[in-house]
């Protein structure tokens, strides 16, 4: 019978993130032998990510994850939000890239690979700061040589221009009973009680965790379901976005396609 498979993935990691929450993730991640999916911001210039004093071994210790095995996935270039456009997902109204010239967006993604690439861990992994990206995004980044989008509705892997989309819809481990799920986490938001509830749902379930590279090569058993639950989960997903716009912020694990 077929199980949902999920990656357990966190976006936003700086060298002034929240480590005091991140660091029991990274205890779990030794302890199961479980790779995480991190995006990490070549250059951070965004305020907002300042939450505790900088770590100053960071690319060091994103160089021993990468050794462990995680998918470390370049999570924009700066962090900074210039644009209004929600770009191809139309999931947030604000964006570090859509909208932007092919020039602009090429420079900004081909510096932050740069970085990334001297400090020996780039991999041709993109996460898009608040999901926005455009269709000039995709085409700069298949340029740039990267295969993979953490990103996209449905529940099975796809074509999204020349790279392979691997869908993102959930902040939880919500599921429809098939498919894979990149639980999306916000390490500076977490309360103590949110890691617990993670952490205890990953270590009762730890056979259905997988790598980020596993993840992009899942298919469905049945022909037309991968494009109809793209179809499905596109339209709730934008209406559930516009919904918690609406209320006060809530617990990081009742959040969808969390936004930071």
């Amino acid at each position: 019978m077929t199980v949902p498979k999920f990656i357990l993935r966190f976006d936003d990691v700086t060298p002034q993130m929240a480590w005091s929450r991140f660091n029991p993730f990274d205890e779990l991640s030794l302890d199961l032998d479980l790779p995480l999916l991190v995006g990490v911001v070549p250059n951070c210039l965004d305020p907002t990510l300042v939450v505790e004093p900088a770590h100053e071994a960071f690319w060091d210790t994103v160089r021993g994850w990468a050794g462990r095995g995680w998918c470390i996935a370049q999570h924009g270039y700066t962090h900074q939000y210039v644009t209004p456009d929600a770009g191809i997902l139309r999931l947030a109204s604000r964006s570090e890239l859509a909208g932007l010239s092919y020039e602009e967006q090429f420079f900004k993604l081909q510096a932050g690979k740069q970085i990334l690439l001297d400090q020996g861990v780039w991999q041709p992994v993109f996460m898009a700061p608040s999901h926005s990206f455009d269709a000039v995004t995709l085409r700069a980044l298949a340029d740039l040589d990267f295969k993979y989008l953490t990103d996209g509705c449905g529940v099975y892997p796809y074509a999204m221009g020349r790279l392979t989309a691997v869908p993102q819809l959930f902040a939880s481990a919500l599921h429809f009973g098939f498919g894979v799920y990149s639980i999306c986490l916000h390490v500076n938001t977490l309360s103590e009680t949110d890691i617990e509830r993670i952490i205890g749902f990953v270590r009762k379930n730890r056979s259905r965790f997988i790598s980020f590279e596993e993840a992009a090569s899942v298919k469905s058993a049945l022909p037309g379901v991968a494009t109809a639950m793209r179809f499905l989960t596109s339209t709730p997903l934008r209406a559930m976005r516009r919904l918690r716009g609406l209320k006060s912020h809530g617990s990081a694990l009742c959040e969808v396609a969390g936004e930071r």
